[in-house]
């Protein structure tokens, strides 16, 4: 039987991240794949190096970037935005934990013995998620594979979440060069993605399907054990980023006008009013809501896959890009969720068009396992 080993951005407290794991594991196995997720445990050393880009500064330039980075870090608003982080992490962590030690088959392994990997492994998949973000991994290797031989190294949907490499720090672009030409296979998340690679290494590489989008909405029921059952109807707000003000307004007249009560899950920023739920209960609150506000990119996946009318903001935290949103819209013939402020959303309502949506859907699964079938698991050219 293949083993294959999956990295990917690992957090007991986002709930796409969580689900796009589980999900690439379920379909890997539907081939007869036994596979596992690899959570690798930092050393004490690699916080501050990857801070510092020790090793990786260049110029007088790119040291005034480092600073500029970490005294950033240490303003009032700041520290308080960290704490804030920290609290919601805090609250999270524990229920969605319980997901991953029931859905997610994990190995957790020393940074010191990655090398011996693989030996156990026939092969890894990066992906998905924003895996090769810049600001996340910096001048990290191993969400490259490099702890694998290159003809080991692939990538299933892995995003970049952002449009373009930045220029500075000087080394960042040679570094993502280097470890993208030593990729045996790379597909990625957004057409940005496609244009970053080609930029770098003048290689073509395939646009996959997020894998949330790999699983149809009847083996997401049966796999989370969702039912069809309506206990009462309600607005379900799940944003990222903290909501404003207006937006929340805006939300409200809306569920007012529909006779609807308003719940909010829990996203990147604490409030003691907000709903804590596991991943399991994020996908059946989505099901079930009449609609869904959100910026998230997952909460516009899963509304898609579940049928549910959904509008969509920009972030306000402005982190990640709105293009994945705007490109998945695009793709399903839903554009009419993506809403500003002051648009009118009653009247944008009316065109959400699911019928057609779930067309594209199998097609977009089909294209997903087939980019699988041929590009990972029979390029490998390994005994099953």
């Amino acid at each position: 039987m293949k083993k294959i080993g999956i990295i990917t951005l690992n957090g007991e407290f986002n709930y796409g991240n969580r689900l796009q794991n589980f999900a690439l594991q379920k379909v890997l196995e539907s081939y007869g794949v036994e596979a596992e997720t690899i959570v690798i445990r930092p050393s004490k050393f690699d916080k501050l190096k990857k801070e510092c880009w020790f090793g990786e500064i260049r110029s007088i330039d790119d040291l005034g970037q480092m600073f500029k980075k970490n005294i950033s870090k240490i303003t009032l608003k700041s520290i308080k935005r960290r704490k804030n982080y920290q609290e919601m992490q805090a609250a999270k962590w524990s229920t969605i934990e319980q997901f991953s030690q029931k859905k997610i088959k994990t190995l957790r392994v020393d940074k010191k013995y990655l090398s011996q990997l693989s030996l156990h492994f026939d092969l890894f998949i990066v992906g998905s998620d924003q895996v090769w973000n810049p600001n996340i991994i910096e001048f990290d290797s191993i969400h490259f594979l490099d702890f694998a031989p290159s003809e080991k190294r692939y990538s299933y949907s892995a995003s970049f979440g952002v449009d373009h490499l930045p220029s500075k720090p000087t080394l960042l672009k040679p570094h993502y060069t280097s470890y993208l030409k030593q990729m045996n296979y790379i597909s990625v998340r957004e057409a940005s993605g496609v244009m970053i690679v080609e930029e770098l290494i003048g290689r073509k590489v395939d646009v996959a399907p997020d894998p949330t989008l790999l699983l149809s909405k009847t083996e997401w029921q049966k796999e989370l054990t969702i039912t069809e059952n309506q206990e009462e109807q309600f607005v379900l707000i799940y944003f990222v980023s903290e909501i404003s003000v207006e937006i929340m307004q805006e939300i409200q007249r809306f569920a007012k006008e529909k006779n609807l009560r308003i719940l909010q899950i829990m996203g990147d920023t604490f409030s003691s009013d907000r709903i804590i739920v596991d991943p399991q209960q994020f996908v059946s609150m989505i099901a079930k809501a009449q609609y869904v506000f959100t910026d998230s990119f997952h909460g516009s996946v899963f509304s898609i896959i579940m049928q549910t009318p959904f509008f969509v903001y920009e972030r306000t935290d402005h982190k990640g890009t709105y293009t994945r949103i705007e490109h998945l819209a695009e793709k399903f013939y839903m554009r009419c969720a993506l809403v500003s402020l002051g648009d009118r959303l009653t009247e944008k309502e009316t065109l959400f068009d699911f019928d057609r949506a779930k067309i594209v859907l199998e097609k977009e699964r089909e294209r997903g396992k087939q980019l699988i079938e041929q590009n990972i698991l029979t390029h490998s050219k390994v005994e099953q």
